[in-house]
């Protein structure tokens, strides 16, 4: 006849509940998953489970629209639907900046119905760790912005799809450490457009004193002409209509462009389908 061992039912009972307390400190509320990549695996700017590093060496920057005075970046494809759905749900977005892990804290801008009905949606907010993000995901498209002490890290759509996931776009990702501050003349000399949506807050992250709530009345009120661009506007302003719809940061712009800016809208605050914009370039 088998004996009972008194002490099982007391030793399976501590492993139950040392199995359980594992479980829901890895799956208990408002906690994520851990991240399964290697440092090797991520790239400057890594989310989790929706990042897909490619092999830069085997495409030319030029072709994907990346300026030469970015010496070094990351080719990353990124789940954008899936980013979206993520911030839309409130939960926490956890984002490898450098190899670190940041906890975004992130809130929409509710200020461009007609962008967030088209399916772009805006956030900025703050890191756990200290620092500044500023985010626009669409279905296709994800671009972001985010500061860390003097540093800001980049994330731009080079606008082409890539080979291996052709729903998806290609992202290139970088950081203002790895930007050539002077080059040589005949590839760093032109124009770059400068624009920041006011009502979603991008010009008070870039430090202008105005409010994303800001209305008409406000901007009169503290000095500001403004200046309407409509649809038909666009067809001299190619590239101010491409930047705006997809966005992007310091996109090269005609030399003839830079004319009808400066001569339109240089100082003034722009209005567009209800939102708000600063529209200006800087010379390089």
């Amino acid at each position: 006849m088998i004996q009972k061992n008194p002490l099982l039912p007391a030793l399976l009972l501590v492993a139950v509940a040392t199995v359980l307390a594992a479980g829901f400190a890895v799956f208990g509320p408002g906690t994520e998953v851990a991240d399964t990549t290697t440092p090797q695996e991520r790239v400057l700017v890594h989310i989790d489970s929706f990042t897909e590093k490619r092999d830069a060496s085997t495409r030319d920057p030029g072709d994907l629209g990346i300026p030469s005075s970015v010496r070094r970046y990351d080719l990353v494809v990124y789940d954008t639907q899936a980013i979206r759905d993520r911030l839309l749900s409130g939960e926490p977005l956890i984002v490898y900046i450098a190899g670190l892990p940041y906890t975004a804290d992130l809130q929409e801008s509710l200020h461009d119905p007609e962008s967030r009905s088209a399916g772009r949606h805006s956030f900025s907010g703050t890191l756990d760790r200290g620092g500044a993000a500023l985010l626009t995901v669409s279905d296709s498209v994800f671009l972001a912005l985010f500061r860390i002490g003097g540093v800001e890290y980049y994330v731009e759509s080079t606008k082409q799809h890539d080979t291996v996931s052709p729903e998806r776009v290609l992202h290139y990702v970088y950081s203002s450490a790895d930007v050539v501050p002077e080059g040589p003349p005949a590839m760093l000399s032109g124009y770059y457009l400068i624009l920041h949506n006011i009502s979603n807050g991008r010009a008070e992250y870039y430090g202008f004193d105005l409010p994303a709530n800001w209305t008409e009345a406000d901007f009169r009120s503290a000095g500001y002409d403004i200046a309407r661009l409509t649809d038909a506007d666009f067809a001299e302003l190619p590239t101010v209509n491409e930047t705006l719809h997809s966005g992007g940061l310091e996109v090269p712009l005609s030399e003839d462009e830079a004319g009808r800016i400066a001569k339109s809208y240089r100082g003034k605050i722009v209005e567009y389908c209800g939102s708000y914009y600063l529209i200006d370039f800087i010379e390089s």
